[in-house]
């Protein structure tokens, strides 16, 4: 049976993308969330879960990087340098023939340190990218763009975003399917010698058991 000629654009394009993710891997201008990150994504909450769980399981995450690229913007907002939230169509969805949407829009966070160097936040890939390298992979054409006033603006209005409440039952119905899927295809944060989900698992429990005592 002849491949048609968006599956061969399509095979083409991953595999150069998948080079370039190993290459850049190895010369670390792609890299996974950094344990300062994951620190100050604990205090970041939607629902009740903090997002130190909910951007470490892929399962999550899968298909919902317009609030997932929300929460791991708050944890810059501190920061001296800027974050931004950018909403652009990418290759990875234009391109993949199993993609059924008709919107091709993807969000990711661009964040700027203080000295100038500027990076990207895949909540989707679960990894931080240098950002020509991104721009490289991805191919984005920019839509939209909501700037740092723009996101504090959000979390303020959004009471969700950053709500505590109900973890108790969260321990109870959510937790348990994060576990379940520990070590589980794409689950990268949870394999073997890696697992800093677990991690995060145990510390929120901790911290339920502990706020529950002091009640």
């Amino acid at each position: 049976m002849a491949i048609g000629f968006a599956d061969l654009r399509w095979k083409l394009y991953d595999f150069y993308c998948e080079r370039l993710l190993v290459w850049g891997i190895g010369k670390g201008y792609i890299q996974p969330y950094s344990e300062e990150l994951i620190e100050k994504l604990r205090d970041v909450y939607y629902g009740g879960v903090p997002a130190s769980i909910l951007l470490l399981c892929r399962f999550l995450t899968d298909g919902e990087c317009y609030d997932r690229a929300l929460l791991m913007s708050r944890a810059f907002l501190d920061d001296d340098g800027d974050v931004q939230l950018v909403y652009a169509s990418v290759a990875d969805l234009k391109l993949n023939p199993a993609y059924l949407g008709d919107n091709p829009d993807h969000c990711f966070v661009e964040r700027t340190t203080e000295s100038g160097k500027r990076f990207i936040y895949d909540t989707s890939t679960g990894l931080c990218y240098t950002k020509w390298i991104y721009w490289l992979m991805n191919f984005p054409k920019v839509r939209h763009i909501n700037g740092k006033d723009s996101i504090i603006e959000f979390v303020r209005e959004d009471p969700d975003v950053c709500s505590e409440d109900d973890c108790e039952f969260i321990l109870q119905l959510i937790i348990p399917t994060v576990e379940a899927a520990y070590g589980k295809h794409g689950e990268m944060y949870s394999m073997p010698g890696i697992e800093l989900l677990q991690r995060e698992v145990e510390l929120f429990k901790k911290r339920v058991i502990s706020r529950s005592q002091e009640a």
